[in-house]
């Protein structure tokens, strides 16, 4: 069978510093927290003429003109079904399916239960070599569907156009079009701002689902959340990758904090970082009749709340089964196109029971919520250990990272909106200073020139964002400036790091994801401890990936501190 093609998008989730705010309440629609706020979202809807519906998220921080959008797709969409998608329907849906964690049945416990939160085609017209399939104005986008089987022609099709594409796209693009594979272009027309973008809706006449996570390795931040929906006649789960189970028996949890803090997805990116950098999570599978009900009875209290009810209702009401998968990913480990199929299998319910205890540690009651340690929330990659680290001032100790050599330390954050610390491959370093992002652009400069690792770490750009290499023994902590900057420092932990955990290497990447930069990587014992690159100073420039490539497209950001 043929493979449908959706998009993920990650670079705005790097800009987020706290929990989004609430959405006013309405029934169904009332703001609860997703589990990984800073999770990007893909919803599939099976249709029962075999076509398959897909609504991707799109999120996006930038100036309007550099903003462009780029989808593999296996055939060309129905003209008629190009719309924009509520971001309040996708919001929800994603809430009412995600995990809810229940307090042990124990009087020693809290007892309440919180959230953790095929129509008509246009005919081909050639261009320079480039199939223009259709051209389409949509909501506040232009839109166009093009193919090519040569690359460079279509790059230079999508820059003519307005399409804002950098040169690290090239050998992604390359490996689409070598498929056969056709893409789907979005830019905002000339009047629209970036308060207009919504997420995007197409249909394909069939196909499986699938993700070109190749691509998305572009621009993704490290251990970057993938929540994946899927509606159908049965249970949807991953062809051509594992299923990562997770033991409810190993979730730690904090009491003393509302909603309630658990270190699921933590588990879950260690789960898939044990199953190879490969894999998805059920969270839940089952019946779509009790959503639907919701939806269909909710009180809507505003036009948008009408306006996502309208859209999302139709969709469950014409499935089922509806199915939630979640991943955590860091770009090295993007190395296959996950497929979805169905397949059989019991219901799973999204309501997990919290442990009272783990691993002997009484986590129930304020006095012993100690018990869970910083790093049981943390994932510092598969090339990374977590050590504790003290704070001064008597603040609570904070989860820090120790990296292997070919890794560096990127402080990002954390699927509750918290800075922490992920150790990512060099080699996935796609702009550089020196490089231009677009050919007509300046040569970028090093975002390193103003950032401070502290005495004991060198400064090293990835993708234009400063990143730490800390000295053999010292683990980097991360934290958000008064500014909003990031600050990344290098620090010795409470427990000493094994010397022999520097033994351990990045594994090679695999023909088919072509790298971003190869790089000699010192062991850390080298690493001069100069104090970084100036000390005293603070990221300045570019920052995500700078002049950056978004979700799955080339779209070069405003300056910005990062």
């Amino acid at each position: 069978m043929r493979k449908l093609w959706a998009a993920t998008v990650m670079a705005a989730a790097a800009l987020m510093t706290a929990p989004r705010p609430a959405e006013a309440c309405g029934g169904f629609f009332c703001g609860r927290q997703p589990v990984d706020q800073t999770a990007e979202r893909i919803l599939f809807a099976t249709n029962q003429d075999g076509s398959v519906t897909m609504v991707t998220q799109i999120q996006y921080a930038g100036a309007a003109p550099d903003f462009a959008w780029v989808i593999p797709l296996a055939e060309v969409p129905a003209v008629d079904s190009l719309a924009v998608f509520p971001q309040l329907a996708l919001t929800a849906l994603d809430t009412a399916t995600g995990p809810q964690f229940q307090w042990p049945d124990d009087p020693g416990c809290y007892p309440p239960v919180f959230n953790a939160g095929g129509g008509p085609t246009a005919g081909g017209v050639d261009d320079g070599g480039v199939t223009v399939h259709l051209r389409e104005e949509v909501g506040p986008y232009d839109v166009a569907v093009i193919e090519s089987a040569d690359p460079a022609a279509l790059i230079s099709w999508l820059r003519d156009n307005g399409f804002r594409v950098n040169d690290a796209m090239a050998p992604y693009i390359g490996i689409y079009t070598s498929e056969g594979m056709k893409f789907l272009a979005l830019r905002l027309q000339p009047d629209a701002e970036v308060s207009d973008i919504q997420p995007f809706r197409f249909t394909l006449p069939s196909g499986s689902p699938s993700i070109p996570i190749r691509l998305t390795a572009i621009a993704a931040e490290p251990e970057m959340g993938i929540t994946v929906m899927l509606l159908g006649d049965r249970r949807y789960g991953p062809a051509n990758w594992p299923d990562v189970e997770i033991d409810d028996d190993q979730i730690v949890w904090r009491p003393d904090e509302w909603p309630v803090q658990t270190n699921w997805t933590a588990l879950v990116a260690r789960g898939v970082d044990e199953a190879g950098g490969r894999g998805f999570v059920t969270e839940m599978s089952g019946p779509t009749a009790s959503i639907a009900e919701q939806v269909r009875n909710t009180m809507t209290s505003d036009e948008a709340q009408v306006a996502a009810r309208d859209a999302l209702l139709p969709l469950l009401e014409g499935n089922a089964t509806i199915t939630r998968l979640y991943t955590r990913l860091s770009p090295e480990e993007m190395t296959v196109d996950p497929i979805f199929r169905r397949t059989d299998g019991p219901e799973v319910s999204n309501v997990r029971v919290l442990p009272r205890s783990v691993e002997g540690r009484d986590l129930c009651g304020g006095a012993d919520a100690a018990a869970a340690s910083p790093c049981d929330f943390a994932a510092c990659g598969a090339g990374g250990l977590c050590r504790v680290v003290e704070v001064a001032g008597g603040a609570q100790p904070v989860a820090a990272c120790a990296c292997v050599p070919g890794t560096t330390a990127r402080t990002t954050f954390d699927p509750s909106g918290r800075p922490t610390v992920t150790c990512q491959d060099l080699r996935m370093s796609f702009l550089n200073p020196g490089d231009r992002a677009l050919p007509d652009a300046p040569p970028l400069a090093d975002p390193c020139a103003t950032f401070d690792c502290g005495p004991h770490g060198e400064c090293v750009p990835m993708n234009m964002t400063p990143t730490c290499r800390c000295s053999t023994g010292y683990v980097a902590v991360g934290a958000i400036a008064d500014d909003g900057s990031r600050e990344t420092t290098c620090v010795l932990p409470d427990e000493p790091v094994p010397a022999s955990f520097y033994d351990g290497r990045v594994p090679p990447l695999p023909d088919s994801l072509p790298g971003g930069r190869p790089v000699d990587v010192p062991p850390p014992a080298v690493v001069a401890a100069s104090g970084g690159c100036n000390a005293g100073g603070h990221a300045g420039g570019a920052g995500g990936l700078g002049a950056a490539l978004i979700g799955l497209l080339a779209a070069v950001r405003r300056r910005r501190r990062s």
